[in-house]
Order: C-alpha cells, then structure tokens, then sequence
C-alpha cells in the first residue's frame, strides 16, 4: 500500500511538474515573460527534488551523482558522443557563418545576456550556474523522471521542443529557424546522454563546453 501511495504520489509531482513548463515555455516563447521564465525553473529544479526526496533515491539511481560521475563517463559509447558534439559546435558556428554571416550572431547575442571575456571568472560561474540548472531541468526532471511513465523517443523529443522554445527569439524566419534547429539536435543528443548514463553532470559536460566554445569563437569569427 505504501509503495502504491508513493508511486502515485511521484507520477502527479511529474505529470504536474511536466505540464508546469510546458505552460510556462509556451508562455516565455509568446510573451518573454520573466514570470513565465521562472517558472520553468522553479517547477524543473523543485519537481526532481521532491521527486528524489520521495523516492528517496539512492545515489546509484540519481539523476544528479557526483559519485558516479566517472563511472557513468567511462560508460560504452559516452565519450565519443561527447566529443562529437564537441565538434559540431565549432562546425555548427561555421556554416552559420557561411550562409547567415554577420546577423546570424546578431540574432544569438540578441537572445542572450552573458559577461564579456575580460569578467571570465563571472562568466564561468554563470554559464556552471545556468547550464546545470538546465540539465537538471530538462534532462534530469523532464526526460529522466518523464521516461519512467512515458516512453523515451515521445519525451525527448517534447522536451527538445520545450528547450528550443526556451530559447526562441524574434527575428528573420529562417535564423531563426536555423538557430531552433541547432538547439533541437543538442538537446536529443543531451536526452541521448543522458539516457546512457542516467546522470544530468554528465550531460553537462558537452553543454557547457559548446557555451564556452561559442562565447571564445564569436570575437574570432566574427568580430
């Protein structure tokens, strides 16, 4: 009976939890609500929390392990898709610039507020702050506890969605588009990360280093 009770308990917190960002992006991406944009962290980082304290999840389960960190890199096939999108990044930015040029950027910097390279210490607080923010949010919350009640493909690609939307921005159709795309393909492969490895730091890794890839780039490509 206990078990029953909690089982329920954590689907309402995730279907809930789920249904709170979706609402919340499809009002960020209308209106760029700062309201509706904290809610989508509030409801990601807030649901997996509760939902481990629930559970009481034990570290080898955890979508979020320090301890297992190296163990789950080690894991077959990890590194590889690591380093792949480690060089898509790089590859990404350079076709940007090739078809788009110089208002491709304009569009990405007009979407973002980051510190210049001269504040890099505050610049790599922020982008650690923000990007395991969310990890946890969409990857550790809204497909790691989403594919326990929901299939994996169906959930990923909702929440691929969900994370490009989170970043759209107004502005010529087909940047714009480009720019969506982009964010899209990182995050089924992020969700892909993840599912090889059950630990959000892990998808982390490649997330933060194209952040700091692109922000090194952008004077060099196009500045």
């Amino acid at each position: 009976m206990f078990d029953s009770t909690k089982n329920n308990k954590v689907r309402m917190i995730t279907l809930f939890g789920m249904a709170v960002m979706i609402v919340a992006v499809a009002v960020k991406a209308a209106t760029s609500s700062v309201l509706a944009a904290a809610a989508i962290h509030i409801a990601g980082l807030a649901c997996f929390f509760v939902i481990e304290g629930v559970e009481k999840t034990p570290d080898s389960e955890s979508g979020l392990s320090f301890k297992r960190f190296f163990s789950d890199l080690k894991k077959p096939g990890v590194m590889p898709l690591i380093l792949l999108m480690l060089v898509l990044s790089p590859a990404e930015m350079l076709l940007s610039k090739a078809v788009f040029g110089r208002a491709y950027i304009d569009h990405v910097l007009g979407r973002i507020s980051v510190p210049s390279l001269d504040q890099l210490p505050l610049l790599l607080f922020s982008q650690i702050v923000s990007v395991l923010g969310e990890e946890i949010e969409f990857r550790a919350f809204f497909v790691g506890k989403g594919m326990k009640r929901i299939p994996f493909w169906p959930v990923a690609v909702a929440g691929a969605v969900l994370f490009a939307a989170v970043h759209y921005a107004a502005g010529p159709a087909g940047i714009v588009a480009w720019d969506l795309g982009g964010i899209f393909i990182d995050a089924i492969l992020f969700a892909v990360l993840y599912r090889r490895t059950g630990n959000c730091l892990i998808s982390f890794i490649p997330h933060f280093l194209n952040n700091m890839i692109g922000f090194f780039l952008v004077p060099v490509m196009f500045g």
